[in-house]
């Protein structure tokens, strides 16, 4: 797993472009569904893109959170409420200074408004 900013990110089709500059200007490598021509394609499609690529899912798609997970696969889910920049942009830019990347081989990363909840892969 790579360390903090060595973290890759591939952003799913649902994930607002402002995240996408926020990662840019952090200095993150980042990938979107769209560039890659993968729009409408399905979760375990992009879970095996992301891993091929050796990139971090970031997605606001719960639907992930069901997926049996290999340790290869790493997600971010955001879940905040309401899902708008100005709640999302300064909690994500919170979970990238004090996260720990090497917690994502064994657990799928929620972020909510209050913090990170870790949720134990399915295997």
């Amino acid at each position: 797993m790579p360390q903090s900013h060595d973290a890759k990110f591939l952003l799913d089709e649902n994930v607002s472009n402002n995240l996408r500059r926020l990662l840019i200007s952090k200095g993150y490598d980042v990938i979107t569904v769209q560039e890659l021509n993968k729009r409408g394609a399905k979760n375990s499609e992009l879970l095996e893109l992301a891993r091929k690529k050796n990139r971090i899912l970031i997605t606001y798609d719960k639907d992930f959170i069901e997926f049996k997970h290999e340790s290869e696969n790493y997600l971010v889910l955001i879940d905040i409420h309401p899902l708008i920049d100005e709640n999302v942009l300064p909690n994500f830019e919170k979970f990238l200074k004090s996260f720990s990347f090497e917690k994502l081989t064994e657990n799928i990363v929620i972020l909510k408004e209050d913090g990170i909840v870790l949720k134990k892969k399915i295997n």
